[in-house]
C-alpha cells in the first residue's frame, strides 16, 4: 500500500557561486511544467544575489490502478537569470537530488535531468537515474558531467535545468508507485574565461 498522506512534496534548488566570481549575480527565475504550475512554486535570492532557494509542492509522479495515464508522468523547467561582467563564463558543475519513492514490486521510477544555456545547441544530458521497487525510501543523486557545458561568449543567457518524473507500472499493473523530487542543490561555477578559454574580439 502506498501512505501517500505521510509524504511531503517539495523540492528546493539552491545554486552558489564562488567568491572568486564578485560580479556575477542572480536576478530572478521562472518555471513552468506539470510538475511545477503557476503558483506552486516559491523562490528566495539572497541578499548578495549569489544563491537561489526554489521550493515545489507538487513534483511528483505516480501509476497504479485507478491512477490517470496523465499522472505518470511530470516535468518541471527552470530558467535561472544571471548576470555578470563580459569575459566570464558560466559552467554547470555539480547537482545532487534527493526524494522519496515508494513503488510496489515491479513497479519503475526514472529521473531524469538535462541542463543547457538559452540559444545553445550544447546540452548537458539527458542524465538518467533509475529504481525498481519493491522500494520505499528516500534516494539521492549526483549528476556528474563528462563534457562541460559552459555559456557563450559575449553574452548572458539564462540557465536553463529540466527535470523529468516517470513511473511505469506496466510490468505489474496491478501494482503502484510514485515518486517525488524533494530537493535539489545544483551548484554553478564561473570562471574567467581566459584563464580557460579565449573569446574572440567583438
Amino acid at each position: 500500500m502506498l501512505l501517500r498522506s505521510t509524504l511531503v512534496f517539495s523540492s528546493a534548488f539552491l545554486f552558489a557561486f564562488p567568491a572568486l566570481a564578485q560580479n556575477a549575480r542572480i536576478e530572478g527565475f521562472t518555471y513552468a511544467g506539470s510538475g511545477c504550475p503557476v503558483g506552486t512554486a516559491a523562490g528566495v535570492i539572497s541578499p548578495d544575489q549569489k544563491a537561489l532557494t526554489v521550493i515545489f509542492d507538487r513534483f511528483e509522479a505516480q501509476a497504479g490502478p485507478g491512477a490517470a495515464r496523465s499522472a505518470n508522468r511530470a516535468f518541471c523547467q527552470l530558467a535561472v537569470d544571471l548576470r555578470f561582467e563580459p569575459g566570464w563564463q558560466v559552467a554547470l558543475f555539480d547537482a545532487t537530488y534527493r526524494g522519496f519513492a515508494d513503488l510496489e514490486s515491479g513497479v519503475q521510477a526514472l529521473h531524469e535531468t538535462s541542463y543547457y544555456f538559452s540559444g545553445s545547441p550544447l546540452t548537458s544530458g539527458p542524465l538518467t537515474w533509475s529504481m525498481v521497487g519493491p522500494f520505499t525510501d528516500n534516494f539521492s543523486r549526483t549528476d556528474s558531467f563528462a563534457t562541460t557545458v559552459w555559456s557563450e561568449c559575449g553574452t548572458v543567457r539564462p540557465l536553463n535545468i529540466k527535470t523529468n518524473l516517470y513511473v511505469t507500472n506496466r510490468l505489474a499493473p496491478a501494482r503502484a508507485g510514485v515518486v517525488t523530487n524533494d530537493t535539489t542543490d545544483v551548484q554553478v561555477r564561473i570562471e574567467y574565461a581566459l584563464m580557460y578559454r579565449r573569446c574572440p574580439s567583438p
